[in-house]
């Protein structure tokens, strides 16, 4: 049987997550909150990084493409341009971790769920992603978002001694 084009795009965001998950099962083996600083420049944690994935995935699939908010009370500290030096409310990595798990299976059903008709349509927010207002760009977005901030996490644990072949 021929996959939907929302069965498609979860299937893509469900393989992005499984590197992420790789990447994040390594954390215990570091100080997540260890910002590592170059150039005068101070970089995220490996600790912000993880909430901001919960925090984006949140926003753009359950808030932009079905309009759902989970109450999720931390979220905000982590969002766009939030500054890690000024988290109010900082769960333990594990709830962290939990959430992103719930987030990011009522993210898929809702992917999945969506006629090609509703991909078409405008995302809630009525923002543009690479020039299109669609749930479907949207989305895109969102899978595209996270490896770069996998790619980060490996930078992370690279430079506390990690190494991955």
């Amino acid at each position: 049987m021929k996959k939907s084009e929302s069965e498609i795009l979860a299937e893509v965001y469900e393989m992005v997550r499984g590197l992420s998950i790789f990447y994040l099962s390594n954390l215990s083996k570091i100080d997540i909150d260890k910002r590592i600083e170059a150039d005068g420049i101070k970089y995220n944690s490996a600790y912000w990084i993880a909430a901001h994935l919960v925090w984006t995935e949140h926003s753009l699939i359950l808030n932009g493409i079905a309009g759902e908010d989970m109450k999720i009370d931390w979220l905000n500290d982590y969002a766009y341009g939030c500054d890690p030096d000024k988290i109010k409310n900082k769960p333990p990595i594990e709830e962290v971790l939990k959430t992103m798990d719930e987030v990011h299976e009522k993210a898929l059903t809702v992917i999945k769920n969506q006629t090609d008709e509703q991909l078409d349509e405008d995302n809630l927010f009525g923002e543009s992603f690479g020039g299109s207002k669609s749930k479907r760009t949207l989305i895109i977005h969102a899978i595209r978002h996270e490896p770069m901030h996998i790619g980060q996490l490996s930078w992370i644990l690279k430079s506390n001694g990690l190494t991955f072949a």
